[in-house]
């Protein structure tokens, strides 16, 4: 019996110390990481959704208020210099108009029948400086009433299309209210809103391209014209110009209030700046840090780095070596020096 008991526990001793041992072994495995070669990140995209704007716009009212008795155009339409757009009624300014006028003959005919008379010394010099300041005063009053009747009238300032048309006749409109938007189709632009979170896209370099839906497959280069800091959440306003010379002859298909596809693209080497995946960031004590695995002892070691940040990605400006292999998944439970076993991404 005795025998018997020693057997077992020799045997319990065994299997708890291999049990052990197998636990240990487990634990010294080279954990799994996925990770990716600084130089194989390539080129990547951003896209955003663009509309073709006119450089040149003029949005045309009316300096007088009124109702409105014509409108003769419509959006989309083509119009040349001079055409008239919409026209108020002119009564009220017509009768301000014919009161100006007879006011200006009488004036006159006082102010040429003082001057005769003043010249045969038969009036005082006073009654022909009277005569001559009420002339001038009512001249002016009808150049005012002749341009203010010209105001019930609004006409084309150049060639071009209604891009908007704002109001509806017999409409009673305002001083400076909108009536149509003319736009000049020749020189084009292209506007965008960048979100808020890509703004340093706008400090690296990159190129930007534009796609039409009438040019399927095409991409035009365009250069930053400018763009403003927006606070009010929206994103920021962008605005390019087209630079691309092949562009050209795909000009006359493309108009004021297309819509188009804008292509950011950036290089994964920014001279001696690389792009990474923003999951390969890891911050502590207001400092950034990537992970890096050492090819020949396959452990893993924090690296300091320098970064800028927008959207999913990072821009690394210092800390960084060509082919630095990163871990870009599971970094919070990485310990210095932990053996790892790299796994490239796909």
């Amino acid at each position: 019996m005795k025998f018997r008991y020693l057997v077992f526990i020799s045997i319990l001793s065994f299997c708890l110390a291999c049990q052990g041992k197998k636990k240990a072994t487990l634990s010294d495995l080279p954990r799994p990481v996925r990770v990716i070669k600084v130089e194989a990140l390539g080129t990547f995209n951003h896209q955003y959704t663009g509309t073709v704007t006119a450089r040149n716009f003029s949005i045309l009212a009316f300096r007088l208020p009124g109702t409105l008795t014509e409108v003769n155009v419509n959006t989309g339409q083509k119009i040349k210099k001079g055409t008239v757009i919409a026209r108020i009624d002119p009564y009220d300014y017509q009768r301000q108009y014919q009161t100006a006028l007879a006011n200006y003959k009488t004036t006159e005919s006082i102010y040429e029948r003082n001057q005769r008379l003043y010249a045969a010394n038969a009036v005082a010099k006073q009654n022909l400086e009277i005569a001559q300041t009420d002339y001038i005063q009512a001249t002016s009053a009808l150049n005012m009433a002749r341009r203010t009747l010209d105001y019930t009238v609004l006409t084309a300032p150049f060639d071009g299309f209604i891009e908007q048309r704002f109001v509806e006749n017999h409409e009673e409109i305002l001083t400076g209210q909108s009536i149509v938007r003319l736009v000049d189709p020749k020189d084009i632009e292209v506007n965008f809103m960048l979100p808020e979170t890509s703004i340093q896209l706008l400090d690296i370099p990159k190129k930007i391209y534009v796609e039409f839906d009438s040019q399927k497959g095409k991409l035009f280069t365009t250069e930053v014209k400018e763009y403003i800091y927006s606070s009010n959440g929206s994103g920021i306003p962008v605005t390019l110009l087209i630079t691309d010379k092949q562009f050209a002859p795909y000009r006359q298909n493309v108009f004021p209030g297309f819509s188009c596809k804008v292509i950011v693209e950036v290089d994964n080497m920014i001279s001696d700046k690389f792009v990474l995946p923003a999951s390969a960031l890891q911050e502590a004590h207001h400092q950034e840090y990537v992970w890096i695995v050492d090819p020949a002892s396959h452990t893993a070691h924090r690296q300091q780095v320098r970064i800028k940040k927008y959207n999913d990605h990072i821009l690394v400006e210092a800390g960084l070596n060509p082919d630095d292999l990163i871990i870009i998944a599971g970094i919070a439970s990485i310990r210095e020096g932990q053996k790892v076993r790299p796994v490239k991404n796909q």
